[in-house]
């Protein structure tokens, strides 16, 4: 905030501090300026030193999303309670990847069209209700693979 503009503000509540100290406790004019020169100072330093009257034009940050602030060691630990909980995989792990599937091939999984763009492998891994999470890097290879569908 600019100096005139403290110094405005400051000026304006200083005099409705002073005009409500006279008129409305029928004060002296020396007391109701001794009342109103701290109250106006007090505003001025507030309004030099705050900054809340300055526009603040930058972009607001989007809000994280649970991808941006999921933890890569989380994964990991997650992945590998799946792989010893068949039951975890197929109910939290497979659907996810499933609906990423879906919407990068922008069909169903059933097609023939999505089989072959998918790969026998990932494509067993996401439909076969008894589809087992492969090991660390076959995993990494497909999900590679999924990403350079989407």
């Amino acid at each position: 905030m600019t100096l005139l503009r403290a110094s405005v503000i400051a000026a304006l509540v200083a005099v409705a501090v002073g005009v409500t100290a006279y008129a409305g406790m029928n004060t002296p004019v020396v007391w109701a300026f001794l009342f109103a020169a701290p109250a106006g100072a007090v505003t001025l330093a507030g309004c030099l030193l705050s900054g809340t009257f300055d526009a603040d034009w930058t972009v607001e940050p989007e809000a994280p999303s649970s991808s941006v602030t999921l933890h890569a060691t989380s994964l990991t630990e997650r992945l590998e309670r799946s792989t010893l909980d068949q039951y975890r995989f197929t109910s939290r792990i497979q659907p996810r990847l499933r609906r990423i599937a879906t919407a990068a091939l922008q069909q169903d999984l059933d097609t023939p069209e999505a089989r072959e763009r998918l790969g026998p492998q990932l494509h067993t891994l996401l439909t076969a209700t008894d589809a087992q999470l492969p090991p660390p890097k076959e995993f990494a290879a497909l999900m590679r693979r999924l990403e350079e569908l989407c």
